[in-house]
């Protein structure tokens, strides 16, 4: 299995613009539309109300086997196991010969995955925004406010990004490694990874711990982290030059 190849030529050019514009510009608009639809709409609120009334005005799956053993605690062992298997393949990329081609692959699976997930952790923490369970809406006692209302308050128990969303958003960068080895199946990668990441991420919303926005910010962020791995640690020189070119026009 032969790495990517980047033509030159205008015809290749023009791929590579097609494929920042699918790859990096649509995303951020998309992320930027999205998060005004759910603010405008008051989606996070109007959502997590229909969940909290379906199942009976209480988060009654919030210590629910499927929802927090399953989808939760199974969901990060799940994550954990594929970093130690993509670490372990790099390691072993050293001193076997056939994994020889798939080492930068694999080592940029790892740094990826983990980093996506730890700075999800890190501005999870640090910017103390609530729960759904956590207002007066939801059972809590604070009074209901906005996502973004709530990162000036920054009272809250620490729940956006949603750190448990990114067990399997996270692994959008399969996406990235595979096509940079030129398979075929590599948007199947992409399918996978996000359909993890709705379902840990939707499994939390049924348990009351995040909103719709924070499995969305989380996506973007795995998303970015994995985009920006691929620019410095898998493209080709040849790729680069033409993306750099093209944000000096911009």
């Amino acid at each position: 299995m032969s790495h990517q190849k980047i033509d030159i030529s205008p015809s290749g050019v023009q791929q590579e613009q097609h494929f920042w514009w699918w790859h990096l510009q649509f995303p951020l608009a998309l992320l930027l539309l999205l998060s005004l639809v759910i603010e405008v709409f008051a989606l996070d609120r109007h959502l997590a109300q229909w969940l909290y009334q379906w199942e009976g005005g209480r988060w009654s799956l919030r210590n629910a086997w499927l929802t927090n053993a399953f989808l939760h605690s199974g969901g990060k062992h799940l994550s954990l196991a594929a970093a130690l298997l993509c670490l372990g393949g790099f390691v072993a990329s050293f001193f076997n010969a056939r994994l020889v081609a798939y080492k930068r692959p694999l080592g940029y699976l790892v740094l990826c995955a983990v980093s996506a997930s730890l700075l999800v952790s890190v501005v999870k923490q640090n910017l103390a925004v609530s729960c759904p369970w956590e207002f007066d809406l939801f059972g809590g006692k604070l009074a209901y406010v906005s996502v973004w209302q709530q990162l000036w308050l920054r009272t809250g128990e620490g729940c956006f990004p949603a750190a448990h969303a990114s067990a399997g958003y996270a692994w959008v960068c399969a996406y990235f490694a595979a096509r940079s080895l030129g398979v075929s199946w590599a948007k199947w990668l992409l399918v996978g990874a996000l359909a993890l990441g709705f379902l840990f991420g939707f499994g939390q919303q049924l348990r009351g711990a995040h909103f719709i926005s924070h499995d969305l910010w989380t996506l973007a962020i795995c998303w970015f982290t994995a985009l920006v791995g691929y620019r410095f640690l898998l493209m080709p020189k040849a790729s680069r030059a033409i993306f750099s070119e093209g944000v000096e026009q911009v």
